[in-house]
């Protein structure tokens, strides 16, 4: 084995020991912002983050809108949520956050904006790494989900995330056999889109620069790689077009055009 392992850019830049551990850990948490504001966001983390019942909700729904860039009426944060670079972390009102889940924000480039009344599952990651996720009005996002990107996911008004999902994940660009796999760059194909109204079932797998129409379903299981037309049901690996959720009066209002 090499001195110095093949590794991804961010493992090569916080496993460093040749930086300080603190100073790690200070960008990966705040990023570029002051001493005090880490300060803050420390202590409230240690004294609130894993306060249970009423009173965790409560005192947690006072302090960390403080922490972010923006936060609408009566945030509820469960117990252990994580919150990376939170001043660039936005959310509406009415935002349920369950125990565990993370909005991980990184470079000083990314963002997440979560609209109102959106409602996050247990130990579900949302992960902007130098791009952008913005979560309309009325989504749910279940348990143990992963919404990631390095570009973007706009996911539309009232979508249904199932249990088990991963939305946004790339594929390394490839370099030969004398390129490690871990270091190649990824392909980044524009990020993905999410109608308003659809619906994924549990343990869907959407890769990157899919757009998934308004309305559309999404079966149990599927890998999603390429566009779902609005209305249409899907399922398989890869995903095919079993069926149409489109109303019979406007389905056969279309084949009288045809």
């Amino acid at each position: 084995m090499s001195a110095t392992p093949a590794m991804t850019p961010q493992q090569k830049e916080l496993t460093d020991t040749k930086s300080s551990g603190l100073a790690a850990y200070r960008r990966l948490a705040v990023g570029k912002a002051s001493t005090l504001y880490f300060i803050a966001y420390e202590a409230a983390q240690l004294i609130f983050g894993n306060l249970p019942g009423l009173l965790g909700f409560a005192s947690r729904a006072l302090v960390y809108p403080g922490l972010l860039k923006s936060c609408g009426r009566r945030p509820a944060l469960g117990r252990g949520v994580l919150v990376r670079i939170p001043r660039q972390i936005s959310l509406g009102s009415g935002v349920l956050i369950d125990d565990g889940a993370s909005l991980d924000v990184r470079g000083d480039d990314a963002s997440i904006t979560i609209k109102d009344r959106v409602s996050i599952g247990r130990l579900s990651t949302i992960a902007a790494k130098h791009g952008h996720i913005t979560l309309g009005d009325g989504c749910n996002i279940g348990s143990y989900c992963r919404i990631a990107t390095q570009s973007r996911v706009d996911i539309g008004e009232s979508v249904l995330i199932g249990a088990y999902c991963y939305v946004g994940p790339g594929n390394h660009t490839g370099g030969g056999e004398d390129s490690p796999l871990i270091e190649q760059p990824m392909e980044i194909r524009g990020g993905v889109s999410i109608g308003a109204h659809a619906w994924l079932g549990a343990r869907v797998t959407v890769m990157d620069g899919v757009k998934i129409g308004a309305h559309a379903v999404v079966g149990a299981h599927s890998f999603v790689k390429e566009d779902v037309p609005d209305y249409a049901v899907v399922v398989g690996t890869p995903a095919k077009v079993v069926g149409s959720r489109k109303p019979a009066a406007t389905q056969a209002h279309h084949g009288e055009a045809e």
